[in-house]
């Protein structure tokens, strides 16, 4: 049974009581790598459920506070840094262009 459910931008809290070990909680998100998800403040891996949303799979528990987050996988982080790098190597280039021709 889910108690309380808080969703700010690509965050979601929610509260679960009385659960059976197994219990599968499906979310409203499309299931792609790089969600954080923990349970009681533990880590644990999500998965694709049958509809093709994020789940999880809950050990037995009487009360769970569960936390979705999406940070990206290695590849986008890395990918962002090498775009972040490359723009700020050819605004250099552009500015020291400048510079020669105008001297």
């Amino acid at each position: 049974m889910i108690e309380e459910v808080n969703k700010n931008g690509q965050s979601l809290n929610c509260e679960v009581k009385a659960l059976e070990n197994g219990t599968i909680v499906e979310f409203p998100y499309i299931y792609y790598p790089g969600y954080k998800i923990t349970v009681n403040g533990e880590e644990i891996e999500g998965f694709e459920s049958e509809h093709g949303f994020l789940a999880i799979s809950l050990p037995e528990t009487y009360k769970s506070e569960i936390v979705v987050e999406y940070v990206g996988t290695n590849l986008m982080i890395i990918s962002k840094v090498i775009s972040g790098m490359t723009l700020i190597s050819i605004m250099i280039y552009e500015i020291y262009k400048k510079k020669i021709k105008g001297d």
